[in-house]
Formats: structure tokens, C-alpha cells, sequence
């Protein structure tokens, strides 16, 4: 199965899925601006993450697409209900419209 494998300094993940793997690198001027977060979803519609943290100067990373029937223990699985993020989009929207922002 295609795969990415990471290596952050000398940590080694291999994150793979039946559906879709993402790896998003961010660099900025604050400190929540530098992160790596690794993950995806499955066909089951789970959310997968296998690394979320932030990152220092000096950090070295290294991406190869991979091939391998093995991965990396997951950090998170967590189910997506499309249901749910509805009512939360709504919640939330028509709060910001009570309060004049949208």
C-alpha cells in the first residue's frame, strides 16, 4: 500500500491508509504556526492522526512516498458524522450571526 514515511530528527512514522494520508508542514512567524500534523481518513470515514505537534528550529524532516503493508501506531481514531458537523456549523453560524460577525 502507498504510504508516507517521515523521519523527524531521528523519529521514523509510516502513516497509511485504505483511503487518503496527508502530512501538513507549517512554518510562520509565532510559535502555533510551526507544526507537522500526519493523518487522514479511512473508508470507514475515521479521522487518523499519527503525530500532531509543533516544531523547532534545528527540526530536520525527511517525506518519502513509501510502499509497505506495514504503519505506525495511531495517535487518534476518531469517527467523522457528517450528521454531527452540520449541527455544529449551524450552532456556530448562527451564533456569529447573533453577534453581528457574519
Amino acid at each position: 500500500m502507498k504510504s508516507f514515511k517521515l523521519t523527524i530528527n531521528e523519529e521514523e512514522i509510516i502513516a497509511a491508509s485504505d483511503r487518503i494520508v496527508s502530512v501538513f508542514i507549517g512554518a510562520g512567524n509565532l510559535p502555533q504556526d510551526n507544526y507537522i500534523h500526519i493523518g487522514g481518513m479511512d473508508s470507514d470515514s475515521y479521522n487518523l492522526t499519527w503525530l500532531d505537534r509543533r516544531l523547532e528550529i534545528g527540526d530536520r524532516i525527511k517525506v518519502e512516498v513509501y510502499e509497505t503493508n506495514r504503519i505506525s501506531s495511531l495517535k487518534e481514531r476518531t469517527p467523522s458524522d457528517r450528521n454531527e458537523l452540520k449541527v455544529k456549523y449551524y450552532n456556530l453560524k448562527k451564533e456569529l450571526e447573533e453577534k453581528g460577525l457574519i
